[in-house]
């Protein structure tokens, strides 16, 4: 039992800051894209910045300490201010997780190239551990946020294709969405190796890019 509150331990101090700096990138580059795009929503409620604090959904963290999958509270954006509104909203929504990918692609460059030599031993095995989990959770954080449930980043593509056709399933979906998200992620296994699947395949691509 001790050794599983020390475990658990353990790990929280090394999943909190990688889910802290993958959570930070991740609603800057939304926001940031927004702000680019013709939308201050973000920048009006404070979103356009690197501090995780304005940043963290407290049930996004207990999901990730306990099923290892979490999220940040969405960035708020009016694609009414956007030029190409429907458009723009998937990049907007899309610049989070492709800014994932691309922390996960430097955090196994700096896992390949980091002088390590010049850390003291003790120092090296969790550094080198808290870069592998850094990258995991980036690209857990980037393929979770590409599922195609609101107020998922995939649901915005989603939104922009069905949304004329039909808007009482996108208006149900989202009214519904929570609760469909948490009975896929607790009561369907199924549902829960497919995510696992994609996110262990999108983790060896980044790899493969690097090593």
């Amino acid at each position: 039992m001790e050794y599983s509150i020390q475990r658990f331990l353990y790990e929280a101090a090394l999943l909190i800051p990688a889910f802290m700096v993958a959570l930070s990138v991740h609603e800057f580059s939304h926001a940031g894209m927004a702000v680019f795009l013709g939308d201050n929503t973000p920048k009006r409620h404070g979103r356009l910045s690197l501090n995780p604090l304005v940043h963290i959904d407290p049930a996004g963290l207990l999901f990730l300490l306990f099923f290892r999958v979490g999220w940040a509270k969405p960035v708020i954006f009016d694609h009414r201010n956007f030029k190409y509104p429907k458009l723009y909203s998937v990049f907007t929504a899309f610049a989070g997780p492709l800014s994932n990918f691309v922390v996960a692609i430097v955090a196994f460059l700096l896992l390949k190239f980091m002088p390590y030599n010049l850390m003291p031993y003790y120092a090296q095995a969790t550094f080198m551990q808290l870069l592998q989990i850094i990258a995991q959770i980036n690209v857990m954080l980037g393929v979770f946020n590409m599922l195609p449930i609101p107020p998922l980043d995939g649901s915005h593509l989603l939104t922009a294709l069905l949304v004329d056709k039909f808007p009482k399933f996108i208006f149900w979906l989202q009214r519904y969405s929570i609760f469909i998200l948490m009975f896929l992620l607790i009561a369907v296994p199924y549902a829960r190796y497919l995510l696992f699947y994609a996110i262990m395949w999108m983790y060896h691509l980044l790899y493969s890019l690097v090593f």
